[in-house]
């Protein structure tokens, strides 16, 4: 549902990978790029969607329309009697993020959401040596989402840059859903946010030097307590040009391990050991010369740049009678929305959910 920029991705990594998965129908309110697409993927039906959402042959629907539209969208998905995997965010508001997981759970639905990069290689591998003790105890986390914006690759980036945009809603998920799985629940946020610039300026081809106002903070910093007693430091920027900051690093009481972009699905961790400092400080010697060891990925890699892992997981879930009812996205919301409340109102924000790992 949606044939926009990134439901070609979804396309193209669903038909690589997930053979499991068929792609029965494609659908967008213009039906001519519906039909477009499913000639260039070699999808049999494309229509509008209302034909979707009646089309007896579709179990699921993969809800890629703009992020105002998620939970109507959702809404008729589940009333339509479907399974429903939402790209995110989830909802722009927690109340609403809750009625989509009752409805599901009165239909007897399931409902899952992106993003997905966490089940990917690297943050995986990562997942395994926190729990394996290569940094011994996790104390803090450093993560940053620093960027120009989407303004010099996307066609038509308004609504970056409305309600319901921003780094925050855009990008932020990625983070957040990879400190919620390594760590658990975040309990409290403290952020503050500025809009960096009064507008922006298109660089795609076709409407080079269009300018279009910013309605939506473009910078958050952020500070969240996790329920583990961790302390985590964000910053999520429309607005930087360059940066050194690191993506993730996770500081331990044995050492430091550098994360790859929870953005990506692909990318090699990175550990810093404590003996290699006190190496250092005893004029001994360091065999890694002070630096950071890069360390093998210990699960397949298909990819950094990889869509539909969440969905085929969904749909395993299902094959097992297993429970998804997007737990984890529903208190992604729950945490950018706080974030958003605490820079509005100075006051920090303890949140109303948290998320429980399933064995």
């Amino acid at each position: 549902m949606g044939c926009g920029v990134i439901s070609k991705q979804y396309i193209q990594d669903i038909q690589r990978l997930y053979r499991e998965l068929e792609i029965c129908m494609v659908a967008d309110v213009h039906s001519d790029v519906a039909e477009r697409t499913a000639q260039q993927y070699n999808i049999l039906r494309w229509g509008t969607p209302d034909e979707l959402l009646n089309d007896t042959e579709t179990e699921l629907i993969i809800n890629l329309t703009p992020p105002k539209m998620h939970t109507e969208v959702n809404r008729k998905i589940l009333l339509a009697g479907k399974h429903v995997y939402c790209e995110k965010p989830f909802a722009l508001t927690l109340k609403e993020a809750r009625e989509i997981q009752e409805l599901a759970r009165k239909k007897g639905l399931a409902v899952g959401c992106a993003p997905d990069t966490f089940l990917g290689s690297s943050l995986s591998t990562c997942k395994k040596l926190i729990n394996d003790g290569w940094i011994g105890k996790p104390l803090y986390v450093n993560a940053n989402m620093m960027s120009a914006g989407v303004e010099t690759w996307h066609p038509r980036p308004e609504a970056f840059y409305e309600e319901g945009g921003g780094p925050l809603y855009d990008m932020a998920p990625y983070y957040l859903s990879a400190l919620v799985k390594l760590f658990g629940s975040v309990r409290k946020v403290y952020a503050n946010a500025k809009k960096g610039f009064a507008e922006r300026t298109v660089y795609t081809s076709e409407r080079f030097g269009c300018k279009i106002p910013v309605e939506t903070p473009t910078h958050f910093a952020v500070i969240a307590d996790l329920k583990n007693g961790m302390l985590a430091n964000m910053n999520f920027s429309f607005d930087i040009s360059k940066s050194t900051m690191p993506h993730m690093e996770i500081y331990g009481t044995d050492g430091t391990l550098e994360a790859p972009d929870p953005n990506m699905t692909g990318g090699v961790p990175k550990v810093y050991r404590r003996e290699q400092m006190l190496a250092e400080c005893f004029g001994g010697q360091d065999l890694n010369d002070g630096g950071f060891c890069t360390l093998p990925e210990l699960y397949q890699d298909v990819g950094n740049f990889v869509r539909g892992a969440g969905v085929v997981d969904l749909v395993h879930k299902l094959d097992n009678n297993e429970k998804e009812d997007a737990q984890l996205a529903v208190h992604v919301v729950d945490i950018i929305t706080s974030i958003i409340k605490s820079a509005e109102t100075g006051i920090p924000q303890v949140l109303e959910t948290e998320y429980e790992e399933r064995k």
